[in-house]
């Protein structure tokens, strides 16, 4: 039987210089590697903790970033990387406790993308 194990974004960026940048000083990601695209632009692969995920300026993509959801990122110590942060990127909602069982907090990437970051505060 066919199980899902996990999830890797590729997303569409403007400047992947830009964006590498963000990711690393926002939430300490890592550049694992980076490379041309075979339809032109380039790629790379970022990792942050258990989570990669990709970041592209191939026009395989579209002609400019786009998505319309959230992306939500399973966090530990979600308090201290919102407080590392607060001030530094643009929050499109503060840390608080959600009725759904988490504590959580949204920001969004120099492209609009709408990142979550959340921690379970119950079983």
């Amino acid at each position: 039987m066919t199980g899902f194990i996990g999830i890797m974004p590729v997303m569409r960026v403007t400047d992947l210089d830009a964006s590498i940048a963000w990711y690393q000083r926002s939430v300490n990601a890592e550049l694992c590697w980076r490379a041309a695209n075979d339809g032109g632009g380039e790629n790379c692969l970022l990792r942050a903790g258990a989570v990669t995920l990709m970041l592209s300026t191939g026009e395989h993509l579209g002609s400019k970033p786009s998505f319309s959801g959230t992306l939500y990122f399973n966090t530990v110590n979600v308090r201290d990387l919102y407080e590392r942060i607060n001030g530094q990127v643009q929050i499109v909602w503060p840390l608080e406790a959600m009725s759904y069982g988490t504590i959580e907090f949204g920001i969004r990437d120099p492209d609009g993308y709408v990142l979550a970051f959340a921690e379970r505060t119950n079983g």
